[in-house]
């Protein structure tokens, strides 16, 4: 079990609002009774940012509402590579929003949503994730439970083109 998260809400979303260049990873994960309004301000604030690249929100009480307002965040935010918001209450349709709203600015390298308030997704949901994960070029992992063969397999499939082209980028600027 993991230690009572002590983390200021009200500081930390000052320093995203402030665009603090040394503030790179936010963790909220676990803080009980974080209220709507600082969640509002968070994402507000995450719209302007440049500089924060992790984004830790596990068992906070997001819900369909507040998804919406981060996958507005997301459109607008070009720093994040990693978003964690496993553990919530966001439907189907609102982790739909949130790996649409990744394909927006490209740069979330890592998403991960599983164990919502609706353990299974179902199909037509999973093809639809899967259908945004293949245009997404940037994305290297997924972190959501997909019940159907042909969706994870095609998901792996596309992460792991992902992770291959950017390995021959890498090995195409070293030289080698």
């Amino acid at each position: 079990m993991d230690p009572p998260n002590d983390t200021d809400p009200e500081q930390t979303i000052n320093r995203v609002k402030d665009n603090d260049q040394t503030f790179l990873d936010l963790n909220w994960n676990n803080i009980k009774n974080i209220s709507d309004e600082k969640i509002e301000k968070l994402f507000e604030a995450l719209k302007t940012n440049t500089h924060l690249e992790v984004l830790s929100l596990v068992n906070v009480g997001l819900n369909d509402r507040t998804a919406q307002l981060l996958a507005d965040a997301l459109e607008a935010n070009s720093s994040l590579r990693v978003v964690n918001v496993e553990t919530n209450f966001i439907s189907p349709a609102g982790v739909v929003q949130l790996v649409k709203a990744l394909l927006t600015t490209n740069t979330v390298e890592e998403f991960r949503a599983s164990n919502q308030r609706s353990q299974v997704l179902g199909n037509k949901t999973e093809m639809e994730i899967t259908r945004l994960v293949e245009q997404n070029p940037t994305l290297l992992r997924l972190g959501l439970h997909l019940e159907y063969s042909d969706a994870r397999h095609r998901v792996a499939s596309h992460l792991q083109r992902n992770i291959d082209r950017i390995r021959q980028q890498r090995r195409s600027q070293s030289g080698a």
